[in-house]
């Protein structure tokens, strides 16, 4: 299931994003980024453990095949 969501980004941001991804379609693009970020917070910053105002939560390394999505073609 996807989710549609919306956000805004620095003018240059855009157009860097615009001129790298060619004919790639703008929110695959973005989503295959947001994909290849989390890999890599995830590798550097493994098995951290985080207080929030109620709980402990633990970090895990992140698994780009739990989303279950191809990864965008170049």
């Amino acid at each position: 299931m996807k989710h549609n969501i919306s956000i805004t980004m620095d003018q240059k941001l855009f157009r860097e994003l615009e001129n790298i991804r060619g004919r790639e379609k703008r929110s695959t693009f973005i989503e295959h980024l947001i994909i290849l970020g989390l890999k890599d917070y995830a590798n550097k910053n493994e098995k951290k453990t985080v207080r929030t105002s109620q709980s402990l939560a633990t970090l895990l390394p992140f698994d780009s095949a739990d989303l279950k999505c191809k990864p965008a073609l170049f």
